[in-house]
Formats: C-alpha cells, sequence, structure tokens
C-alpha cells in the first residue's frame, strides 16, 4: 500500500518505465502496431500485469525500497498512469494488459470467470478490450443497443456495434455490454473470445493516442452461453448498468491522471529546451506550475476518497473536468513558448498536443462531469466539503 512515506520511491521507479515508453513514442504514433517488437521491455512487463490480483497470478512492481505494488488501488494507478502518461500516453494506453476490464472483473465475476480472464495475460503480452460505447450512443450505458437474445442458458447470441473501443483490434478477451431488455436491470457483461466466429474488429484511424488502436467491433449472432455473463452469481441489481457506474468512478481520477502527465510532460519539455525567458513567460510558466502541483494533490485525494467508497465520485469528476483542461492548455502553452514551426520542429510537442484532445471524451465529457456534480451537491454529498 502507497503511504505518504513511500510515494517519492515509487515514482521514481515510475520515471525509468516513463523513459522507455518515451522513446519509443514517436515511432508507435506513426506505425500503432510496432508496438508488438517492444512487449520485451521492463515497462511493457509491467503494464501487462498491472491490476492483476496476486491470487490470479499478478506480479507487482517492486520498488528499491522493497514495497510490492500491484495497481489495484486507485491512488497507486494515478501515481502510476501520471508517470507513465509523461512518458508517453499512446504507448502507456496501447500497452498490454487487462486495463478497465480488470475493474469489472474484480467487482463482478465469480472465480471461474476471473480465472478465465486473467489467464490471458499469464502466459505473455495480451490485450483486453472494454466495450460500452456505441455509434450515435457514446456510453451512456442506459441508451445500449446491443442486443443479447436468449433461447437457453446455452444459447445465446450477441448482436451490435461498439465504437471507439481501445484495442479492440488487437485484444484476445473483452467485455461488452449488452441489452436484455429496455430496462436498467436488462443490462449485462459478456466476456468475449475475439477468436470466435461471429466477432470484427476494425482499426479507426484517429489524429491522437495512435497507439491505443481505437477500433469500431461488430458482433453478428456471436455465441454465448450462461458462463460468459459477467456476475451472473449475483443479483441483477449488483451487475450490468451498477459495474459500469462502479467502473468510470473508479477510473476517472485515472483519466485525469493520464491528462496530467502530458500536461507535466509539456512543461518540463519547455524548461529542458529554453533557458531565457520574458517576465511574461516566466509569469505563465509559474502559473501553470502552480496548477500541476494543484491539480495532482486534488487527483490523488479523489483517488483516496474512491478507494474508501467507490461510490463517492464527484471529486473524481472535478479533477476530470480540470485536467482535461489543463492538458490542452499546457500543450498550447508550450507549442506558443517553442515559437513559430514549433508543430514541425518539436514532434513530440506535436504528438503531445494531439494526444490531450482525447481525454475530454474518455470516461464521459466535461457536460456529464458537471451533471455528475450538481448531483452530488443536490443530494447532500458535497456538503462536508
Amino acid at each position: 500500500m502507497i503511504t505518504p512515506s513511500t510515494i517519492a520511491v515509487f515514482e521514481y521507479e515510475m520515471k525509468r518505465y516513463a523513459a522507455e515508453l518515451r522513446n519509443i513514442g514517436l515511432l508507435i504514433d506513426r506505425e500503432p502496431e510496432r508496438i508488438n517488437d517492444f512487449l520485451h521491455l521492463p515497462a511493457m512487463k509491467a503494464i501487462n500485469h498491472m491490476m492483476i490480483p496476486p491470487e490470479y497470478g499478478g506480479q507487482p512492481i517492486i520498488t528499491i525500497g522493497q514495497e510490492k505494488y500491484y495497481g489495484l488501488s486507485s491512488l497507486e494507478r494515478v501515481i502510476t498512469i501520471e508517470q507513465l502518461s509523461a512518458g508517453d500516453a499512446g504507448v502507456f494506453l496501447g500497452g498490454p494488459g487487462p486495463s478497465m476490464s480488470s475493474i469489472v472483473m474484480m467487482d463482478l465475476g465469480d472465480e471461474e470467470q476471473k480465472e478465465r480472464f486473467y489467464s490471458h495475460f499469464m502466459k505473455g503480452s495480451a490485450w483486453a478490450f472494454f466495450a460500452l460505447s456505441e455509434p450515435d450512443k457514446g456510453s451512456d450505458a442506459t441508451e445500449i443497443s446491443t442486443r443479447i437474445t436468449r433461447q437457453s442458458a446455452s444459447d445465446m447470441k450477441l448482436n451490435g456495434h461498439k465504437f471507439y473501443i481501445g484495442n479492440g483490434s488487437r485484444a484476445s478477451i473483452g467485455l461488452a455490454f449488452a441489452q436484455t431488455n429496455r430496462t436498467p436491470l436488462g443490462i449485462q457483461i459478456a466476456i468475449v473470445d475475439p477468436s470466435i466466429q461471429g466477432f470484427k474488429a476494425t482499426p479507426l484511424d484517429t489524429m491522437g493516442l495512435r497507439g491505443l488502436r481505437i477500433s469500431h467491433l461488430e458482433f453478428e449472432d456471436f455465441p454465448l452461453e450462461e458462463k460468459d455473463i459477467v456476475g451472473r452469481h449475483l443479483s441483477p441489481t449488483k451487475r450490468g448498468l451498477w459495474g459500469a457506474l462502479r467502473t468510470f468512478h473508479r477510473m476517472r481520477p485515472s483519466v485525469a491522471a493520464l491528462a496530467l502527465g502530458i500536461a507535466q510532460a509539456s512543461y518540463d519539455y519547455v524548461l529542458e529546451q529554453r533557458s531565457i525567458f520574458t517576465e511574461r513567460e516566466k509569469t505563465e510558466l509559474e502559473r501553470l506550475e502552480m496548477r500541476l502541483h494543484s491539480l495532482r494533490s486534488m487527483i490523488r485525494h479523489a483517488a483516496a476518497e474512491i478507494d474508501q467508497n467507490a461510490q463517492k465520485g464527484y471529486l473524481a469528476s472535478l479533477s476530470k473536468i480540470r485536467a482535461a483542461s489543463l492538458a490542452e492548455e499546457a500543450t498550447e502553452l508550450a507549442l506558443a513558448m517553442m515559437g513559430p514551426g514549433s508543430m514541425v520542429e518539436h514532434p513530440l510537442l506535436n504528438k503531445w498536443y494531439r494526444d490531450a484532445r482525447a481525454f475530454e471524451f474518455m470516461e464521459g465529457t466535461t457536460s456529464i462531469q458537471k451533471i455528475n456534480v450538481f448531483q452530488a451537491y443536490a443530494n447532500g454529498k458535497m456538503q462536508h466539503a
């Protein structure tokens, strides 16, 4: 468990991994499939096992102080992700591992499902997808049109489309959200094996986070059985939509940490590349530095609160709003300070500028986060703040 006395040591360890990601960031941005050439790197091996519980084979990150970290708490994840994103967010997100799907499996999966899911990552580098977003629907779980039709416990079919799904075209397992009926309790989460007939994944061309290989998934009479329904041992009120909401609450601080990492990298890049600044530039950089420190504190506090109560997500929403905005502002400021032609002369800044625009749409837009905050206020959950 991370404590105030061990954070610095843990951050130091993460910076070593971040340097490996930075070294290949531009290459992966140009050729996303080349990520397979670098799976031997210690950073990639660590990402592959991140968020896997030890009882299912998870291998911890061990620091020089011999502390062990599995990335199972929100606080561990935000510290890890900030540093790795400062190395390269696209490579980190495009790296192997269970990612968001692991949170659902930890919360809702039965023992057989967990063994089946996590075993993919014990055999070597593997990817998983988390398929919720749909064409014209976004990530609104209440508007899912992908359907599961059931003839019997051993004869079910999955039909529909999922859009903007990270690592969808390279995953060997994934989770797909679908409806069995038009009610919140009708939402189900299915374990999907992409090698089975009825599944198709097409990579989409994107401007940023190209290493993530965002994809369009199609399910056409994809066969399912009862054993594939995540949370089959739980009541309908404790799975499906409930699982999606818990996942979003827990992942929002991580998305904020991704954005913070790019903002911090942009700030550091300017200081590395320039030594003389005007008084106005100094003021702008000092203001950015203070905002970075303030946001870091907010994100870590939000993560710690989520670890205490997974339903307490309003601070995570505030963090995500601020982080997405700051990443865009920081990359714009860095480009302006590096002068005319900086988009061409500084390809890293060009990449970070493009990557930063993705965070507005990950785990809910700013408008959605504001609704979350308002609801928390209206329900009296923010009275102590």
